[in-house]
């Protein structure tokens, strides 16, 4: 059995009309949703991998309020009924792909029949002047997950790493200015280069653990920086450039909705074909890598 990647709902705020995480995420959801041929009962668990949520707010989950403006089994009287478990994973620019593991861990136990991953990060806060941009280019993404019979389709293989001795290479925390909360950002100056080091630190480690080459992946997906930083990436990782799957943005990284909006570019595009083999590639502050196989 395999975990594969069912339905994809995006949302750009490209006139800034949205001014709220909930209302991103929504936006994305309900095409997904729409999109998809389950129905929103048939969604065991709900996970937001939203870092920037609005009002400060830290608890309850996201997730949950998710959940009820979605109206996802959100108002069961019925106790043996369809539920939706739903929670946070909020790990910077990780979350998303952490959060496509858990939930296909999930489905495959048998303890959800689909799993939906959303994400919208919007700062609706202050952010000091003397810190750096938080830089990621506002949307919304969601992603619906389902198993599908038979190997060789979907996720294979995930791989995670942390690397603790450049954690301060990239900050960023709520302070009081002059008596009001804002955020600081706080960025290396060689943060991208510190991200392409660890990347092939990372990717060599996973190759390895896994016993593929490079050279085997028809497709590299590689985190949605800037186009730029995709370009260098290719040729420190010595892969065709035309191998690489390129939807950066001009104005900003694409953060969490990196993968989803990828991997909806490679289907409308018909940019893969039944049996190939893309490797995924993430990095995130903390610093980490992240790895995954995923089969067409």
């Amino acid at each position: 059995m395999g975990i594969r990647i069912e339905s994809i709902g995006l949302f750009e705020n490209n006139n800034g009309a949205v001014k709220t995480s909930l209302e991103l995420v929504r936006r994305a959801a309900e095409p997904c949703i729409a999109g998809s041929r389950y129905n929103k009962e048939d969604i065991g668990v709900l996970i937001n991998t939203s870092v920037y949520r609005d009002d400060y707010f830290c608890e309850p989950a996201f997730a949950s309020y998710v959940q009820n403006d979605l109206e996802i089994n959100h108002d069961k009287e019925d106790s043996l009924g369809s539920k939706t478990l739903s929670f946070d994973v909020s790990n910077g620019a990780m979350g998303f792909l952490n959060a496509c593991q858990l939930a296909g861990a999930m489905i495959a136990s048998g303890k959800a029949k689909t799993g939906l991953v959303v994400s919208g990060d919007l700062v609706d806060y202050d952010i000091i002047k003397k810190g750096d941009s938080p830089g990621f280019y506002v949307s919304g993404a969601a992603m619906l997950l389902d198993e599908v019979p038979g190997a060789g389709s979907g996720f294979s293989s995930f791989y995670f790493r942390t690397f603790a001795d450049m954690q301060k290479a990239y900050e960023s925390y709520l302070i009081l200015d002059n008596k009001r909360m804002a955020m600081m950002f706080k960025k290396n100056p060689a943060l991208e280069k510190i991200y392409l080091d660890v990347i092939s630190r990372g990717v060599s480690e996973f190759l390895t653990k896994e016993g593929v080459v490079l050279d085997g992946f028809d497709l590299i997906i590689p985190p949605q920086i800037s186009p730029g930083f995709v370009t260098v990436m290719a040729d420190h990782l010595g892969v065709e450039k035309e191998k690489m799957i390129d939807v950066t943005r001009e104005d900003g990284d694409l953060f969490n909705a990196s993968l989803p909006v990828a991997i909806d570019h490679i289907y409308k595009n018909d940019l893969a074909s039944p049996g190939q083999k893309a490797l995924i590639i993430n990095v995130a502050s903390g610093i980490q890598v992240g790895c995954a196989i995923y089969d067409f």
